[in-house]
């Protein structure tokens, strides 16, 4: 049988749907307040140009973000990839272990 490895599967999904929504929520956040400030600053005339630019503002914010956040991923995975060897002291190889099981 195929077994799968835990790193496998809808496990990790949690995360990447995170991931997946922080662009469309950054561009959205980001054309309300433009569109906001335009208007205030310049009228109705200004509203459209506002959002425009508010829009593009949060589209290059969230890839940024996207790519931070990928990267930081990244850096976990392979971090719990890597396996910590320990290796002991040849003080603690050579020690004379007495074990007390009579209880004398």
């Amino acid at each position: 049988m195929n077994e799968s490895s835990p790193d496998e599967g809808y496990g990790q999904m949690g995360r990447w749907l995170a991931v997946a929504s922080e662009l469309p929520c950054s561009v959205i956040a980001l054309l309300l307040v433009g569109q906001v400030v335009g208007e205030s600053l310049g009228g109705v005339a200004w509203r459209t140009g506002g959002a425009l630019i508010g829009a593009l503002l949060g589209f290059a914010l969230g890839v940024y973000g996207v790519y931070v956040t990928i990267g930081y991923f990244e850096h976990l995975e392979q971090k719990s990839k890597e396996r910590s060897r320990y290796m002991p002291s040849l003080e603690e190889i050579n020690e004379d272990v007495h074990f007390d099981l009579d209880g004398e």
